[in-house]
């Protein structure tokens, strides 16, 4: 009997646990049917907001006629022109201005070499004002070593004072007045990059000296780096002057006094050496010589006649 009891038990503890177990996944099921009628809901609800959102807004923005681009304001401080921006930024009267993607036409612009940079503001409703800024050319950088090739601004850089190279869009009156450096190595003259040369930056710490201590009788013409030792110069009225490429500052101070030298007394310097700063040598144009005097003629006397 004992035996009998036992199976008994045992019978009904293993269909207690397989109703167990059925309530369990029947529950889990449950859940799951939930959660996922809750998340599809939740998509549709997301779905359609998403759509009416998208709808509303380009119903009352971005395709409505009141945001167009009616006023395009720019400050281009001589870069470039109005119809060059427009080719290169893409924005242009008529657009939406919701539809300008600012931050790629500022990066558009910022990559050019001349530019330093570039601003693009939107003014709600139907205006965009875009300003840059130049970067300041100090020197032409031609790609001849010869100082006698002929000035073409169209086959140079600009360097500003720093060094940096850059092709200009628009050349400007002003940038008819820089100098020029000759002698880089041709494998150095890249638009958008840094010359990294100690002749050269001796040749633009001159320009900047000259700047500096507001020299008026001094303007050059173009400077020569190819020697190494020295920057041999041109002035506009066509003096040679050598400069030792560093202490500057006298050497100028001591061409200032030389130049008004000439000034006062109507000479003309052909070349100077400013490396020798005791007893420099400047070499004087000769001046020309006055215009021969004719000699005077006199009037031959006529003998007197003798008399008979």
């Amino acid at each position: 009997m004992i035996h009998w009891k036992n199976r008994t038990h045992r019978g009904r503890s293993i269909l207690n646990v397989k109703m167990r177990a059925t309530t369990a996944r029947k529950k889990r099921q449950r859940v799951l049917t939930l959660w996922s009628a809750w998340l599809l809901g939740l998509s549709i609800f997301g779905g359609m907001t998403w759509f009416g959102v998208a709808k509303t807004l380009d119903r009352f923005f971005y395709s409505n006629p009141a945001y167009n681009l009616s006023e395009l304001t720019l400050e281009l401080d001589g870069i470039m022109t109005g119809e060059d921006l427009v080719e290169i930024t893409g924005i242009q009267p008529g657009d939406n201005v919701f539809n300008i993607d600012l931050a790629a036409a500022g990066e558009k612009l910022r990559v050019i070499p001349i530019v330093q940079d570039a601003c693009i503001e939107r003014f709600l409703p139907d205006r965009v004002k875009i300003t840059l800024v130049s970067r300041r050319a100090v020197a032409w950088v031609a790609r001849s070593h010869s100082t006698d090739t002929p000035y073409d601004p169209f086959a140079m850089l600009l360097s500003d004072d720093s060094g940096f190279l850059m092709k200009p869009l628009i050349v400007r009156q002003e940038h008819h007045q820089l100098p020029v450096i000759h002698g880089l190595e041709e494998s150095q003259i890249e638009s958008g990059r840094h010359v990294e040369n100690v002749d050269f930056s001796a040749a633009l710490l001159l320009l900047r000296h000259i700047r500096l201590q507001s020299l008026p009788l001094l303007s050059i013409n173009w400077i020569d780096i190819s020697k190494g030792y020295c920057l041999d110069a041109r002035t506009t009225n066509g003096s040679i002057v050598k400069f030792s490429p560093m202490n500057f500052t006298p050497q100028l101070e001591k061409l200032d006094r030389l130049l008004e030298h000439c000034r006062d007394t109507g000479r003309k310097m052909d070349s100077v050496n400013l490396m020798v700063m005791r007893n420099t040598p400047v070499l004087f144009a000769m001046a020309p010589l006055p215009p021969e005097l004719k000699p005077l003629t006199t009037p031959a006397k006529s003998k007197p006649k003798s008399r008979n």
